[in-house]
């Protein structure tokens, strides 16, 4: 009886449907700074939305470097908006600290991202999926 209990658990647990992660979720690889720098930002659920932390960074030849924006939320609260494309969240400028309201689109594996304050928007380039 406790043999055939375990079992009727186990099944009803493992019948549950897995709720798919979003698209977004994974690792990106940032448009090269000013200096050739890039990072890899883990974007992952968090309260209500996705973030995204540097999780890596790398000089201009593609050395892993411990960079000044190692471990830096770049991405608060970013939510779908409209299919593919995510917002009301803030993105981060890690060399400034400055905030804008997050703008991105996903295309398969390539990330726009922009930023916009007020009525102003700005593209911040094309980040890569790196996993």
């Amino acid at each position: 009886m406790k043999t055939a209990l375990l079992a009727l658990v186990a099944f009803a647990l493992l019948g549950q449907p897995v709720q798919a992660a979003d698209p977004l979720a994974g690792v990106w690889q940032t448009q090269p700074g000013r200096d050739g720098g890039f990072g890899h930002v883990q974007i992952q659920p968090c309260a209500g939305g996705l973030c995204g932390t540097v999780v890596q960074t790398f000089d201009a030849q593609g050395r892993a470097v411990k960079a000044n924006d190692l471990g830096a939320l770049i991405l608060d609260n970013v939510v779908p908006t409209d299919g593919r494309t995510y917002g009301e969240g803030r993105i981060i400028n890690p060399e400034t600290g400055r905030s804008y309201t997050a703008r991105l689109r996903l295309r398969g594996d390539s990330l726009d991202v922009g930023g916009c304050v007020l009525m102003i928007c700005r593209n911040a380039g094309t980040w890569q999926r790196v996993r």
